[in-house]
């Protein structure tokens, strides 16, 4: 995988920018240090041709021979500050110098035409470029054929190369440079909304929480903004979760505690020792409340822990609710409830063990806790189109008309609610209900009264070979 940069922005972008500007930039050089080369040596070859032609026209036939008489200006078009040497050769039809300087020897095979042929050589001690072109002088006896070749030294050639490209490459490199430089100022007046935000960010105090202002920075930027501020708000609505938690639960640990210590304190003034066991007996009955109020705190705090897990199973939702309703019966009968199941066997969802069991034994424990004696308690699973419909139906003495609206609410208790309750039941299978995409509705008993609850949680299609489907196995109620 490519490993994503993650040092400064500015430089990143700077980088992205000018290092392909440099790259375009040398091959610019490159290819105007050719297109230079090329106008100098075009120069140059008109130069060596003019004076070559000057030469060819000055051979004649006089007084029985060939003779060259070179015009002054055939030189003259070679005057320069850069100081070169200009070397010419005359050549009559046997190859005998009539005019010049020997060693413009031209390579082996080229041989003169009417038109120019350039070539590079050696004179004396310094690289040379030459021109060689043949002329005929009509002669008593014919048309003769010479041969002038002109050359000069490169200083000339070279200097003229320098100053063509090194003046096209200055202007380049100067637009490059200022663009690099309104680049930077560019992106550090566009980074200002981003450095602000992280000022925002960072100089707010622990406890505030309040949206940050997404028109405040760039189009390109604000889904960060605004997924900064639905993370935000997701933890804001999960600390006042915990807050008001944290505040409950102290008040209902504290009021047993109290109590119990008070109990502790007549217990060990009283003289009678039936007055004792009955203080101890008070102490034992708030202990096990208090047990059952610390499970059911340890289980909201792992249904928030749960809440977002990723390694979910599909869970046979009948299985889980017909063994947990089945270690349960003994349990129930002491209590005088008789529990009863009913499924269609298609209750296929998804989700953890921990939250399907402590959704399904808070039922079965709020049946047992709240329902009365003599009571019959319905236990149904039963798939919907898109939905598998756990209904779990008693027909007991019910809730009172007002208090059903806040049973979901933690901590909140029916004004018949029976001893050793905690108020935290119900309010547990609503926040599972919830964290597995469900709903939970708190519907008429169909025979007028009781209680009833229906928890609706979306139904998963059985996979084929049932390899995935999580054998539930009961597990003890706390």
């Amino acid at each position: 995988m490519l490993r994503i940069p993650t040092g400064s922005l500015r430089l990143n972008l700077i980088a992205w920018l000018v290092i392909p500007g440099v790259a375009i930039l040398g091959a610019s050089a490159w290819l105007s240090y050719a297109a230079a080369m090329r106008e100098a040596t075009l120069v140059t070859d008109r130069q060596l041709i003019a004076s070559s032609r000057m030469m060819a026209e000055a051979t004649q036939f006089h007084d029985g021979r060939l003779s060259v008489v070179v015009p002054p200006s055939a030189l003259e078009l070679f005057a320069s500050d850069s100081h070169d040497e200009v070397a010419y050769e005359v050549l009559g039809p046997s190859r005998e110098l009539l005019a010049g300087y020997p060693g413009l020897d031209a390579p082996l095979g080229l041989a003169a035409t009417a038109e120019p042929v350039f070539f590079a050589t050696m004179f004396r001690t310094e690289p040379m470029r030459v021109a060689m072109l043949r002329q005929p002088v009509v002669t008593p006896q014919g048309a003769a054929s010479t041969t002038v070749m002109v050359g000069e030294t490169l200083k000339a050639r070279d200097d003229l190369v320098r100053a063509l490209w090194l003046r096209g490459f200055i202007e380049q490199a100067a637009l490059v440079t200022a663009g690099a430089l309104f680049i930077w100022i560019g992106i550090t007046r566009q980074l200002r909304p981003l450095l602000r935000l992280r000022h925002a960010v960072v100089s707010r105090p622990a406890d505030q929480l309040e949206p940050l202002d997404a028109t405040a920075v760039q189009t390109e930027i604000r889904p960060l903004v605004v997924a900064l501020n639905s993370h935000v708000e997701r933890l804001r609505s999960h600390i006042e979760r915990q807050r008001r938690f944290l505040d409950n639960a102290a008040h209902q640990l504290r009021t047993p505690l109290a109590i119990m210590k008070t109990q502790v304190g007549y217990a060990r003034r009283a003289q009678d020792n039936n007055e004792i066991g009955t203080a101890l007996r008070e102490v034992d009955g708030n202990l096990t409340s208090m047990a059952r109020l610390t499970s059911q705190l340890l289980a909201l705090g792992g249904v928030e822990h749960e809440r977002d897990a990723v390694d979910t199973v599909i869970i046979d939702l009948d299985k889980a609710v017909q063994a947990t309703v089945r270690e349960a019966a003994q349990r129930a009968l002491d209590y005088g409830v008789e529990m009863a199941f009913d499924g269609d066997g298609l209750g296929y969802v998804r989700g953890t063990r921990l939250l399907i069991h402590e959704m399904v034994s808070n039922l079965v424990e709020n049946v047992i806790q709240h329902a009365g004696a003599g009571t019959v308690a319905t236990f149904s699973v039963r798939r919907a189109v898109h939905d598998v419909v756990l209904r779990v139906e008693d027909d007991g003495k019910g809730v009172d008309p007002s208090d059903r609206d806040g049973l979901l609410d933690r901590f909140h208790r029916g004004r018949h609610a029976g001893p050793g309750g905690s108020g935290l039941g119900l309010a547990i299978v609503a926040e599972i209900t919830e964290a597995l995409g469900g709903t939970i509705e708190l519907p008429l008993p169909r025979g007028g009264h009781g209680f009833c609850v229906v928890v609706r949680l979306p139904a998963v299609e059985l996979p084929a070979g049932n390899s995935s489907i999580d054998e539930f196995v009961g597990v003890g109620l706390g």
